[in-house]
This record gives structure tokens, C-alpha cells and sequence, in this order.
């Protein structure tokens, strides 16, 4: 059952159940395929925020009998906007990243002193991809360490799957340049190991919103998709020269 088309039902929760456990149990109810990872106060009174492990957000009302899916926005005494939500999924993309061991990541490290660092979820034979890492050399004299995570579109069984795989299997010293060979369209040596991250590297971009590639996480949580030029990353980063 698809989150748009619970938006249509509603139901009920007995008044001595805790507000948590009433979120949970109402969901729950409707479908064992809404797994909630996180329940927290919204930033405004009478909703809570419901992180699904899909990475949508739901905001519920303290009964649980009814949830509103989407993007809130603030409306600040200056006029601007502010993207709620969007904040709300920044801290968790970082929090995410945070628990991924950097071993096993396709480091390019900065020249020089390290002045930021992004992740970028990548594949690796798709045209964007190969442009942004043709100025991977660029980015890394900004001081802008850069971190692979795979992300084979194609999914689990593709041959891109495969390719990532012999990337992320060798060992740690030759990976950026496989990364390199790879992306330049030329066959690296076929290599597979029993706990090969890049599945669930794969599994974890589509949590956090990935939907294409590349896919940037700054620093600060943002989610840029696409491909941008290295001066253009560089001044978004605040470290351009």
C-alpha cells in the first residue's frame, strides 16, 4: 500500500496508549510495510515528525488518527521561507553518514589542507557521473575531499553492480584508481567478496532520497542532485578560492 494512499484512511488508537505507542500502533495497523525508524516532536505544537525507513516524513497528530504527508514550510518574520522538512532530513543524512565507515568509502582526499569534504552516491557509467569525476582533480585543489558511495542504478544483479563490486572489493590502496579506470569506461579486473558494502550502500542512498546520479551530500546535510562544476561546488561549499 502506497503512503499516498493511506493518506486516505484514517483510524483509531485507544486513549491509554502513550502518544508514541499510538503513532506506532495506528501505522502499523494499516500496514506492516511503513517500518518507522524515528518518532519526535514536530517543530511546531500538535504534530510529531514520523521518519520512515524509506526516509519520507510523516507528521501525525498526538492521537495518531491522522497524518499529513509532505513539506512544511516556515514563514519567518522577514518573509523568507523555511523548508521544515527538509532541515528534519539534513541532521538524519547526517547522522547516516556518520555511521558508514569510511574504509568503506572511494576516498579522493583534498591537496593540501582539507577545507570540506562531500559524499557523493555515483555510479559507475553514467555520463554525469564520468563528467564530475573528470574535475575530481579540480575539486581536490579546493581542498574538498570528495567520498564515494556506490549507487549502481541498475540495481542488485546488474552489470553495474558487478563492476562496483571489483571496485569495493580490492583492497583499499588500489580503489580510487579502479574508481578512475572505471569512470574513464575501461574494464577493471573482475573481483568479488563476501561483504561487499556496495548493496547496501545502494540501499541507503534510496533512505536518504537518492534517486539519480551523481548524488551530493554536502557537509551540512543538503541533497544536491546532479552533476556540478568544481567552481560551482567549491563556492557552495564556502571554500572557493
Amino acid at each position: 500500500m502506497s503512503i499516498v494512499a493511506l493518506m486516505l484512511l484514517s483510524f483509531n488508537v485507544s486513549a491509554d496508549e502513550s502518544k508514541e505507542a499510538a503513532i506506532r500502533s495506528a501505522l502499523s495497523a494499516l500496514s506492516s510495510q511503513v517500518p518507522i525508524v524515528a518518532i519526535a516532536d514536530a517543530q511546531f505544537p500538535g504534530l510529531y515528525e514520523v521518519t520512515l525507513a524509506s526516509g519520507e516524513l510523516l507528521y501525525v497528530n498526538e492521537a495518531g488518527s491522522h497524518f499529513i504527508v509532505g513539506e512544511v514550510y516556515k514563514v519567518q518574520s522577514n518573509g523568507k521561507l523555511v523548508n521544515l522538512t527538509e532541515e528534519g532530513k539534513k541532521s538524519g543524512r547526517i547522522e547516516q553518514l556518520a555511521a558508514v565507515d569510511t574504509k568503506d568509502m572511494v576516498i579522493f582526499p583534498a591537496k593540501g589542507e582539507t577545507k570540506a569534504h562531500m559524499t557523493v552516491f555515483t555510479d559507475t557509467d553514467c555520463f554525469y557521473c564520468r563528467k564530475l569525476h573528470k574535475e575530481i582533480g579540480q575539486i581536490n585543489e579546493q581542498g574538498i575531499e570528495v567520498r564515494y558511495l556506490a549507487f549502481p542504478r541498475a540495481g542488485a544483479g546488474s552489470n553495474t553492480e558487478r563492476e562496483m563490486n571489483s571496485i569495493w572489493c580490492a583492497d583499499e590502496s588500489e580503489r580510487a584508481a579502479l574508481m578512475t579506470l572505471s569512470k574513464a569506461g575501461q574494464t577493471v579486473p573482475p573481483l568479488t567478496c563476501e561483504n561487499s558494502p556496495v548493496m547496501g550502500q545502494y540501499k541507503l542512498g534510496q533512505q536518504m532520497g537518492v534517486t539519480g546520479t551523481p548524488a551530493l551530500v554536502l557537509q551540512d546535510g543538503s541533497l544536491v542532485p546532479g552533476y556540478m562544476p568544481a567552481a560551482q561546488l567549491a563556492k557552495m561549499l564556502g571554500v572557493a578560492n
